[in-house]
């Protein structure tokens, strides 16, 4: 299984290297990739990767977040109010057989559509403007809702990359990961309704 983290300039480091490093012990192929073009991008702190893949390959997507609650210049609102991005996860959409988010990447999510009736997560400071998509705010570290996986603030990239590890490959595959990186796990996400895994 393939699965793709998204970085662009702005992004926080912590969302894409959480899961990234779960969901690789894990066994998954995990690439970070570009939104347009190959080639550098600089996280919210200064990180600068040369990233030599672009979106569009993969069985899973995650979107990671940064910048949207101060309205930097770069990270998810600039994203947002760019475009392309939000555009091209709704064009993947219907082809991945699922798309996840950690923190305020749920925005992302929200803004191409495709949480829009769902039960969803992010930042607790961004609850209300994810209602404002028509999407309905669980205070959860994580919530599955079938092919849309989000993932509340930062560390919880870490329960995002077990979460998917269970869902994908079993409990005791994510078990053995929560041990390794010595991490408590969560009570794993929200499954109410039809919506958990």
């Amino acid at each position: 299984m393939r699965i793709e983290i998204v970085v662009f300039d702005g992004f926080d480091e912590l969302d894409v290297f959480g899961p990234f490093e779960v969901l690789a012990m894990a066994g998954f192929a995990v690439e970070l990739v570009a939104v347009e073009r190959p080639g550098p991008v600089r996280s919210m702190r200064g990180v600068q990767l040369h990233v030599p893949a672009v979106l569009g390959q993969a069985d899973g997507v995650v979107v990671p977040g940064g910048g949207w609650l101060n309205r930097a210049a770069a990270g998810t609102w600039a994203q947002a109010q760019h475009g392309v991005l939000p555009a091209r996860l709704a064009e993947l959409a219907p082809s991945t057989r699922w798309l996840a988010s950690v923190c305020t990447g749920s925005l992302l999510l929200a803004a191409a559509g495709l949480l829009t009736g769902r039960r969803a997560t992010t930042n607790r400071n961004a609850y209300e403007e994810l209602r404002a998509y028509g999407v309905t705010v669980l205070d959860e570290r994580v919530v599955d809702d079938g092919d849309r996986i989000t993932a509340g603030a930062l560390s919880a990239g870490l329960d995002l990359g077990l979460w998917i590890t269970e869902r994908e490959v079993g409990a005791a595959a994510a078990e053995t990961v929560a041990a390794t990186i010595e991490y408590p796990r969560s009570t794993g996400p929200d499954r109410r309704a039809d919506g958990g895994r």
